[in-house]
């Protein structure tokens, strides 16, 4: 029989002293020596025939009771979730308070329990869909960014200096490196703005970061190459695509495909404003408790990506000129904010019935393979291998309900049309949501 004893620490986190009887502690007990009986070789006993008082010598009780507890703790876990009907998030907070031999199991739990939401009525949320122009002048530029992708690099010789856009190759202690020269006011680009100007042979300085011993870097350079564009021609031109006869005509598709990018660009600003709306207007309350989790979680992972790259944790603070106490609070406003969105979605995407079929997960490998030249096969083996089928019947699912909102919220068509300089300085919604 398991005895709980239960207590709510705060607004869904619930904390359990759960003890397990002394009768189904000796049952895991009985199988754990067996087990160890005929794994370890005690000399002078058949293997399976050694007493318990030299297995537990040979393998110590501490290792024998944690291996008890880590049988019964998972099994007995389950069983209490189910008799309380508790439905929790994440991995429960464990604390073992007794395992010994001869005496009940006692642990406790510390679990989060997933929050209920009170959705808003989305008929009565009333969101912005922007109109975004495509000028003559964002086509233009456009073009230029497509011809001069084609465009060639080549050496200017020892006698052209090196402007804007060439790149240079400098040698610093006999190593070797390239920059582009640039007129940047960035004050990590000193070596860009450096090099205009100077000629092949010519030697200059740059400094150094602080703290080192010399003050400054020599360097040399030892080539330039300027960019070469390719001739607007009609073989050019039908490079790039067929039917391209004139200027014109590629003016032509590039306006096609951003005017086409334009509006898939509204349609997902509608998606995020919805939701946003969705979220401002329901009612849900994220724990404490699941917020300090997360939060020690993102700062583990960036303490090790950090390492793989050379810094610490301090360092890289120091370095983006901030404290730890707002790195913290900056990262619990985002967990907040993404577990708020998340269990949104997931109580609209369960009131709207919305589901994730066979033919769903058939054109979403379709799309994968598409755009990384596999076959369908060839993805879904790949996703399977790697554990990541939930991830991707979870993106379905948010894509179908975001686009199933977005169709059910009053939409207030702005007026005036805005144009891609007036967009690119819109905030985003979502961050502005998490503030």
């Amino acid at each position: 029989m398991v005895e709980v004893k239960k207590e709510e620490k705060e607004r869904n986190v619930i904390e359990m002293e759960i003890t397990v009887e002394k009768e189904r502690v000796d049952e895991a007990l009985d199988k754990v020596y067996r087990e160890l009986s005929y794994r370890v070789n005690v000399p002078g006993f058949r293997r399976g025939k050694a007493p318990r008082a030299m297995l537990r010598s040979y393998a110590g009780e501490d290792f024998i009771m944690d291996t008890v507890a880590q049988d019964l703790i998972p099994q007995v876990t389950r069983e209490v979730l189910t008799q309380e009907n508790l439905k929790v998030i994440g991995e429960p907070e464990l604390e073992v308070i007794q395992a010994e031999e001869g005496e009940p199991l006692v642990f406790r739990l510390q679990v989060v329990e997933e929050p209920e939401v009170k959705l808003a009525d989305p008929r009565e949320l009333e969101v912005r869909k922007y109109r975004l122009e495509i000028r003559e002048s964002d086509v233009e530029k456009e073009v230029e960014k497509l011809i001069d992708s084609h465009s060639t690099w080549k050496d200017k010789g020892e006698d052209e200096p090196a402007r804007e856009g060439d790149l240079v190759m400098i040698k610093i202690e006999d190593e070797d490196y390239a920059v582009v020269a640039e007129a940047s006011l960035d004050k990590d680009k000193s070596l860009t703005r450096e090099v205009l100007g100077m000629k092949v042979g010519d030697k200059g300085k740059i400094p150094r970061g602080e703290g080192e011993e010399k003050p400054s870097v020599e360097f040399s350079v030892s080539g330039i190459m300027g960019k070469e564009r390719p001739e607007v021609n009609q073989e050019f031109l039908s490079s790039l695509e067929e039917g391209l006869n004139s200027i014109e005509d590629l003016k032509a598709k590039v306006r096609e495909r951003l005017e086409a990018v334009a509006q898939e660009m509204v349609e997902e600003r509608l998606e995020k404003e919805a939701v946003v709306a969705l979220c401002r207007e329901s009612e849900v309350y994220i724990p404490e408790a699941l917020l300090d989790i997360d939060v020690r979680r993102r700062i583990d992972q960036l303490r090790e990506d950090l390492e793989e790259d050379g810094l610490t944790l301090d360092r890289y603070l120091e370095l983006i000129d901030m404290d730890f106490a707002t790195l913290e609070k900056n990262l619990r406003d985002l967990a907040r904010w993404e577990f708020r969105r998340f269990f949104v979605l997931e109580k609209y995407a369960e009131e709207s019935a919305i589901s994730v079929t066979e033919e769903d997960l058939a054109a979403e490998y379709e799309e994968i393979a598409k755009r990384t030249g596999r076959t369908k096969e060839e993805v879904k083996r790949i996703l399977e291998e790697n554990d990541r089928i939930n991830e991707v019947k979870y993106n379905i699912k948010e894509k179908k309900a975001l686009k199933d909102l977005a169709q059910k919220v009053r939409v207030k068509e702005l007026e005036e049309p805005i144009n891609l300089d007036q967009w690119r300085a819109l905030e985003d919604p979502e961050e502005e949501a998490i503030g």
